[in-house]
């Protein structure tokens, strides 16, 4: 996949970059709809650790405000203050996005609950968490300049938390400047579009995301049989095993774990075995749902365990 030109920095070469943009003005757009560690919304987080914050919470309006307590937050943020230090420290554990710009927070505000919505690929509206840094890493590696100007409005770079990886030791920030116009700011479009690419972008991050909770549920349901399988092998297996899952209708997480479990203690490929001839009529029959597909298999493991007993 092409991606546009980008710099990622590990944590002393971020910090040096705040603190050497006096021209422009620092903001973050904070996750709400998870509580900060200490702290029972990000609005308490921000008026804590700030005297007289310049934020605005995301999801209310003049008329409702209702959502307020999960509500992403816009906040202006000086390097060296309290609430900096916070999020720096909590970057992995909460997200948030940061960027520059010279204007006002009042200016940002409709670009920022603009970008709160995304036209899907089959036309309907989404809800986009564009305030998620791998998300937001997504944008920065495959939105153009003029996308990312459309969509942030006038916004000079901008910066998300990202993966670990082998050619640094401390954690990664993205770095993404765009060039912006020196023009009066335009309003934000309305619905955001995202391109192909950036959606099949969002899809592998989503793909990713998956293997890694499922491999991490295998971790933890069954520590002793998967003790000295290599990382590479399990993930392999899981891989597949959504690709396999997914032609059988099982979607979640909740169904693909049962389908871990199920091909775990049957074998990889069980239901193509003349052993297990009563397993592909149940995953080929079109009358059942997922979940009757599931609780039938399961009648079946809960057999098999009974016997071996």
């Amino acid at each position: 996949m092409n991606e546009y030109p980008y710099e990622a920095m590990d944590e002393l070469q971020f910090h040096s970059l705040c603190f050497s943009q006096p021209d422009l003005n620092l903001y973050a757009v904070i996750e709400g709809a998870k509580s900060p560690e200490g702290y029972p919304t990000t609005g308490a987080l921000i008026y804590t650790l700030e005297q007289q914050p310049t934020a605005h919470p995301l999801l209310i309006t003049p008329t409702d405000n209702g959502l307020l307590d999960v509500s992403p937050w816009l906040v202006a943020v000086k390097p060296d203050t309290l609430l900096y230090h916070w999020l720096i420290e909590h970057a992995e554990n909460h997200p948030f996005i940061l960027f520059w710009s010279t204007e006002t927070l009042e200016t940002l505000v409709p670009y920022m609950v603009n970008l709160l919505t995304v036209k899907s690929p089959s036309g309907g509206p989404l809800y986009f968490r564009y305030y998620d840094p791998a998300v937001l890493s997504v944008l920065i590696k495959h939105g153009s300049d003029d996308s990312m100007v459309s969509r942030f409005g006038p916004v000079s770079g901008v910066a998300a938390l990202s993966q670990r990886q082998a050619l640094f030791k401390d954690t990664v920030w993205n770095v993404r400047w765009l060039e912006t116009k020196e023009e009066e700011p335009v309003a934000p479009p309305s619905p955001v579009t995202l391109s192909a690419l950036e959606w099949q972008a969002l899809s592998e991050l989503r793909r990713n995301i998956n293997i890694n909770q499922l491999m991490a549920y295998l971790s933890a349901q069954y520590p002793s049989h998967l003790l000295n399988v290599d990382s590479a092998v399990i993930h392999q297996f899981v891989k597949v095993s959504i690709e396999k899952g997914g032609a059988f209708g099982f979607k979640t997480r909740g169904e693909l774990e049962q389908w871990l479990d199920l091909q775990l203690y049957f074998g990889d490929g069980f239901e193509s075995e003349s052993s297990y001839s009563w397993a592909k009529p149940i995953l080929d029959n079109p009358q059942l749902t997922s979940n009757e597909k599931l609780q039938k298999l399961n009648l079946y493991l809960d057999q098999y365990q009974a016997r071996s007993a």
